[in-house]
């Protein structure tokens, strides 16, 4: 047997393994269950930042209609990534032209939303990575219009963006 073969035969053992305990985490306490908790319908940024207005993201199908998001409003087909115990990795590509100097490009604007619920709430989060060392953070969050609070972070994002940066440089004697 070739160590191609043998690859191919671990990596659907993996992804078997995967799929039959992935019913078991979202049961787990505190574990994000999702299901139920579909994307159609409205859902508006929980915090105002600066003077900058507050994204929409109408979502219907498979397709999302947004306003506010990478300084524009477009209609674009969106990804469902991966699912976990985290919860639902959402992704959204923008492809558009921009002008820059005589020259005309096309750009590639991404983001990632992760669908999660906290309390039997639905939260859309977007996310990044900070390379400050804290890893993982919260940018924006999203609530459904009908569920709307003003202000609103869930315990993610406090404990996400609550987290101490590392150090870059370590402090001479």
């Amino acid at each position: 047997m070739n160590m191609h073969h043998i690859s191919r035969i671990g990596t659907a053992l993996l992804a078997a393994l995967c799929f039959s305990t992935l019913p078991a985490c979202s049961s787990m306490p505190g574990a994000a269950d999702t299901s139920g908790h579909g994307l159609d319908g409205t859902w508006i940024q929980t915090e105002q930042i600066k003077d900058f207005p507050k994204t929409e993201l109408h979502f219907k199908g498979k397709k999302l209609r947004f306003k506010n998001l990478f300084g524009a409003s477009a209609t674009v087909e969106y990804q469902v990534r991966e699912k976990s115990a985290d919860g639902t990795i959402i992704f959204i590509e923008y492809v558009h032209k921009v002008k820059r100097g005589e020259r005309v490009i096309e750009r590639r604007d991404m983001r990632e939303l992760l669908l999660h619920v906290e309390d039997g709430r639905p939260i859309l989060s977007e996310t990044e990575i900070e390379f400050d060392g804290r890893g993982p953070i919260i940018l924006r969050e999203f609530l459904r219009k009908q569920d709307f609070i003003e202000g609103f972070q869930s315990e993610r994002k406090r404990r996400l963006n609550g987290a101490p940066s590392i150090p870059t440089m370590m402090p001479q004697e």
